[in-house]
This record gives structure tokens, sequence and C-alpha cells, in this order.
């Protein structure tokens, strides 16, 4: 990038391999002091369940909410003792568009997003996040590909 990274996106569903992107953001933010923020989308299916299990929840939107509150308040306390700025938003809808949609709104110089890298019919089936914030996004976007201990 030839521009100076002043903020930094970064999304998170709290998995280990998208903990493994916000490490990445972290590393991107320090040479610069950029701010981060560091975003979850709630994403309802048409039946109204929640993805990643979370399906406990579903009877309780407050828990659930306080639960993704807490998940973000441990990764900005993180960003905060790496000493960055680090704002976080809870968002509900598409994930993908949501993401786009959140970073063109706060001027966003870059995203920094975790890909599980599937390919073939599992690609087909599943979809990928990443592939479609990258194909929407008006800024730079820095997919960091899952370990294997994180996939």
């Amino acid at each position: 990038m030839t521009r100076e990274t002043k903020k930094i996106l970064v999304a998170t569903d709290f998995s280990e391999g998208s903990d493994e992107a916000f490490e990445r953001a972290l590393d991107l933010g320090k040479p610069t002091e950029a701010a981060l923020e560091i975003v979850h989308v709630l994403e309802f299916g048409d039946s109204g369940h929640l993805p990643f299990g979370l399906i406990n929840y579903a009877g309780d939107p407050g828990a659930l909410a306080g639960t993704v509150e807490r998940e973000l308040a441990i990764r900005a306390d993180c960003a905060n003792a790496a000493g960055l700025r680090c704002y976080t938003r809870m968002l509900e809808g598409n994930a993908s568009q949501e993401i786009v949609r959140e970073a063109r709104e706060a001027h966003a110089d870059l995203i920094v997003i975790g890909t599980h890298g599937r390919r073939g019919v599992a690609h087909m089936m599943v979809g990928s996040v990443a592939e479609r914030v990258v194909r929407h996004a008006s800024c730079p976007v820095l997919t960091v590909p899952f370990s294997k201990k994180a996939a």
C-alpha cells in the first residue's frame, strides 16, 4: 500500500482463525498507530437460527448481545495493550454486506478478514464472506488464511 494506513477494520467471528487475522491487523496497525475497528456481524438465516452454534441464545437475545460485547471487549483490550486506539461494533445482517458498508462509512483504509480457504463443493455450498468482501470493498482487503491449527 502506498498511503499510510490510519484506520483498519477487522472482522471477527471469534474463531481461532479470525483471531489470527486480528493479530495480523495489530501487526499492521502498530507502525502507523492506526485505529482499529473490530466488527462482528450477527447473521440470522431465513429460519432465524444463529450460526456458529449460537442456537442456545435464540430465546435470549440479551444474553447473545452480552456475549458478543464481552468477546469484542477482550479483543479491544488486546489492541489497547498494543498501543492502538480501538472501537468495536456489533452489526446485524448479511456479514459481507455489513462489513463492506461499515468499512465505507468508517472510511477504513484497510479491511482485514480471515478465510478458511475452502475450495470446490465446500466453497460452493458455504460460500465465502471474505471473497464477497474482496469483490465489493472500496478499500484494500487483506485476507488471512486460517492456519491448519485453527481450521
